[in-house]
Formats: C-alpha cells, structure tokens, sequence
C-alpha cells in the first residue's frame, strides 16, 4: 500500500466509526463505501501481480536475433528489441518494465522502458546501446513495477532473462605498406635453423639503393659497378617476424570506468598491433601478467591466430574480484541501491523478516541495523550462505564489506568508487608491475628464438624512479637481438604536452590538470632516458602514430637494419 492509501483507509476507518457513535448514517455509509472501493481495487490489483504478471511472455531481440550472439564488440553500437505478450489476450494497465543494463554498456538512442495506461494486446519498445570496453556483459532482466489506476497499491518485481556475451576489444585498421610475397614461411624449430640477420633469405625480391645501416653483405656490387652507385639486394625472409604483446592487467589499470581504464587503451593498442603484423602473415603471441599471475598464449598467424588472441584478451579484461576495502556508508547505499533493482521481493519485510530487537536504542543506529539485516538475508540468497553466515554479517564490517564488493563485482560494476577506492597506491602497484613484467619477459625470451619484437603495454609511469628493476630483463632481450617496444598509457589519455599555458581561466580544476601535466612530463621523462639508454623505443600514448611505431620496428627486424638512420 502507498502512503495515499493508508491515509485513505485510515480516513475512511475514523468516518465509520464517527457515523456508527454519533448516528450520522450518511457519513457511515460513505466510509464504509470508501472502504469497500479500496478493497475491491486490492482485489484487482492483486489479481493482476499474482495472476497476470507471471503469464507475461518478453522475447529480446539482439542485432536482429532471438538467439543470444556468441560476441559482441568493444566501441560499437548493439541494437536491442524487447517484445512483450501475454499468455492472456491482453496485457493490463498500471504496468512499467524497464531493462536493466550493465555498466559496460550505454543507451545511446531509444528508450530501454515502456510503460502500459490500459489494456494491451502486445507492446515493444527498441534502444541502442554503445559497449564502453572489452570483456563481459551480462543483461540480467527486467524489472516490473506494478500499480493501480489510483496510486493506490504498487509493488516492483524483478523478471530474470539472463543473456551473457563476450565483448571483443576494438582495434584500429593500420595498413603495412611493406610487400610480403612469400606467405607459406614458417618458423623452424629449435636447433634446426638459427638465422642471425633477418631479411637475408635465399630468394631475391629487389634491388634498391644502399641506405646507411644495410648490411655490406648484402650489397650488390657488379649491379653497383654498373650504376655508378652503391645498390643492396633485398632478400625475402625466410622466418617470419615473430610479435609477442604483452599486457598489464594490475589494480592500477583496471581502476576506473569501461572505456576508461588504462587497460581499455592498452588493449586497443595490442589489437592493432595483432591486426597490422597478422595483415602481413607475421604470428602473434600475448602475455597477459597481473597479480594473479602470467598467462602466455602462444604465437600464431592468420585469422584464426588473430581472434583466438582477441578472445584471450576479452576473457583478461573481465576484473577479478576487487581488493578488500573497508566498509563505507557509499558501499552500503551502492549494494542497497543495486539490490532494490534485481531482488526487490527480498526487501519486503513481509518477506525478509527482521526479528525484533531492543537493541540498539538510538533510531540511526536501528535504522541501519535493520537495513543490514535485509542486506544480509539477499546475500544469504544470493550466495546460499547458512544462519551463522547471516549473522556474521549483520555484526563483521569487513564480512560486509566483502560479500557487497563481490555482489557489486558480479553484477558487472567498474572499478570505481565505491567499489575501489582510488587512493594513491601507485608506488605499490608499480613495483609489483615491474616484478611481474620482467618475469613474464625472462620467460618470454627463454621461450623465443631470433627476430623477435616484444611490444610491452604497462602502467610504468608510477614506477619510473624505479625503471631500473626492470632493466635487466630488457637488457636479455635486446642481447638476443629482439626488439622491445614500450607502449605506456597516460592516465589524462591525451600525450604529455611541453606547453602548458592556456588562455582559460584559472580555477582549481585546471590548476590540478597543470600540476597532473608537470608530474606527467617528469616522469615520462625519467622512464624515455632511461629506456632510451639500452636501446628500448618508447611511446606514451595509445594512439595509431603509436601503432605505426611498432610496425616500422618490425618492418626493420623483418629487412635486417638495425634502424632507420643506421644506428640505435
């Protein structure tokens, strides 16, 4: 019953008995009218929750399909339909679905309810929605909301119809310009062929003229004779370039909204990379490395290589369980908030039963116990916890904690407040980056054989005083004659700019993006000299100019040159 209601009934109840003890049967009879007009609206708004709201038949349409579709895919727009009838011949009024959606994905056109004044035989209603970022989303249900013609009774209820689909990453289309002719290269196996210079096949795909860092015994010198000039012969490459990407998955770059994480940029940036050198016939590997440890997939070319890896970094975008937080009334009101919209029946204490207490006695403290105790009783559901669970949670803050952090996590949440706070961990986390980046490329270059480039997406700029514990590691692989490409995302997602100054005015805001731009530029400082210094190529941000960088590296590992001015 709605507040309207009760004061209505309550009304009507004082009139009745006013009528009866002062014999006024006019007034009797109308209360008593009013009475029976509020119930005879129960009976009817009854009839329609328990009867005719469970008869509702709602078929979604994804794309075009009744069928959920095996992917969807980061940056495009998803169409949805939603048709709903009715095993009846008609649909009764008073009746508001709405669809709930997952964080990652974002209304754009349309509207994801509908809402029925009268009786109906079918009613539909169709939106688009834009996927924020890589890994998972999951359309849970509906959620119903229910009330009479008069505002008289109202009751919401949640409809499960659970769709799960894996959300492939974006990438960019970098064309390579450099001719492959041979496609059906393959990489020899350990101790059959070890080639010390790539490029220097057995067969002759053109001549050109020398450039500074060619090798000399790759000069053709009766042709040069001739041309009065000194020209090189460009093999074709017997073993192909192998890349092997690696990806940061630690707190730090999962902190923040789909779309908007570093990892988001990062695996775009490893997308591209994949599309552009597997175009070219090259075989692409991946490390994926976090705080749960490495996960290697082997390099392979071709279509089938290429979406195998795009699904292996689909399933490494999905956030693990969030780190342990502390209970705080923002994670208290996102759980309640979350569970009025999936588990409404649950919150009805006619339902969740709370036992009656004289403690504790001041009413905030008994409001939030109560509302506690009707958390706890959902998350029993949810989880199937037992009584002693129950009551662990109502009393244990960091139980509470949690079990609300895992609720929030599984129902699809970013890592934002509240569920992660953002306080500064950077130092920690940039540390724990460093030690599991060299070990993954340790492993990788134990597993790799010549002409190699490593592409490595990380958070280093936390960690750029500290650069030199990853040093060695880069150092063995550029000794084994790889290539290593550092790719680090910027957390403003825009290039670290010299100049500064800017004709807006000043406030605090953008007092505090000129002080995050200085801290910026320093470090990225610290981390280009640093890296520069044993011969590594860097780039600090996550756009195509970035792509091409690594594919230019690649088109020299695959030639022979050691760069393009001859030097490193």
């Amino acid at each position: 019953m709605t507040a309207r209601s009760r004061w209505l009934v309550l009304l009507g109840i004082c009139g009745f008995a006013i009528g009866i003890m002062l014999n006024k049967h006019t007034l009797a009879w109308l209360s008593l009218t009013t009475l029976l007009w509020i119930f005879v609206e129960w009976l009817r708004f009854y009839w329609q929750v328990w009867v005719e709201l469970p008869q509702l038949r709602i078929t979604r349409l994804i794309n075009g399909q009744t069928e959920a579709t095996r992917f969807l895919w980061a940056g495009r727009k998803v169409d949805v339909s939603v048709l709903i009838t009715s095993a009846n011949a008609t649909i009764g009024g008073g009746i508001k679905i709405r669809e709930c959606l997952p964080e990652n994905l974002l209304v754009v056109d349309g509207s994801r309810q509908v809402s029925l004044f009268s009786r109906q035989s079918s009613v539909s209603f169709s939106y688009q929605a834009l996927v924020r970022g890589a890994g998972e989303a999951v359309l849970p249900g509906y959620q119903v909301t229910v009330e009479d013609a008069q505002g008289f009774f109202a009751v919401d209820r949640f409809i499960a119809d659970e769709k799960r689909f894996r959300v492939l990453p974006a990438f960019a289309a970098v064309n390579e310009s450099q001719p492959i002719v041979k496609r059906l290269n393959s990489l020899p196996q350990h101790g059959i062929h070890r080639m010390q210079r790539a490029g220097l096949g057995s067969e002759l795909l053109e001549l050109r003229e020398y450039v500074p860092g060619d090798p000399p015994k790759s000069i053709a010198w009766k042709v040069s004779a001739r041309r009065q000039t000194l020209m090189t012969r460009q093999y074709e490459s017997e073993v192909p370039v192998r890349v092997m990407l690696f990806v940061d998955g630690s707190i730090s770059a999962r902190i923040g909204g789909f779309g908007c994480r570093l990892l988001d940029q990062m695996i775009y940036v490893t997308g591209s990379v994949a599309k552009s050198a597997v175009s070219v016939g090259d075989p692409v590997g991946a490390y994926f490395f976090d705080e749960r440890g490495t996960k290697r997939i082997a390099a392979s070319g071709g279509d089938k290589g290429f979406y195998r890896l795009l699904e292996g970094l689909s399933d490494f975008a999905v956030n693990p369980p969030p780190p342990a937080q502390r209970l705080s009334p923002a994670l208290m009101a996102a759980i309640t908030r979350l569970c009025g919209e999936r588990f409404p029946e649950l919150l009805d204490p006619k339902v969740n039963q709370v036992p009656f207490t004289w403690t504790p006695i001041r009413p905030a403290k008994r409001r939030e116990r109560y509302q506690r105790s009707l958390l706890a009783g959902i998350l029993a559901e949810a989880y199937k916890l037992s009584p002693t669970q129950v009551l662990e949670l109502i009393h244990d803050d960091n139980m509470m904690a949690n079990y609300a952090q895992r609720f929030l996590a599984d129902a699809g949440i970013s890592w934002m407040d509240p569920l992660v706070q953002s306080r500064d961990r950077g130092f920690h986390d940039g540390m724990a980056t460093m030690e599991f980046l060299s070990k993954a490329l340790a492993e990788s270059v134990a597993h790799a054989r010549d002409n190699e480039v490593y592409v490595i997406t990380a958070n280093l700029l936390e960690c750029a005083t500290n650069i030199s514990h990853l040093l060695p590691a880069v150092k063995m692989a550029l000794a084994r004659h790889h290539r290593v490409v550092f790719i680090v995302p910027t957390p403003t997602f825009r290039r670290p700019s010299a100049n500064l100054q800017s004709d807006q005015p000043v406030t605090v805001e953008s007092l505090l993006n000129q002080a995050q731009d200085l801290r910026t530029k320093e470090l990225t400082s610290r981390l280009q000299s640093a890296l520069h210094r044993v011969g590594a190529r860097v780039s600090l941000s996550g756009e195509e100019e970035a792509i091409r960088m690594v594919m230019a590296e690649t088109a020299l590992a695959r030639n022979g040159r050691v760069s393009q001015a001859g030097a490193r």
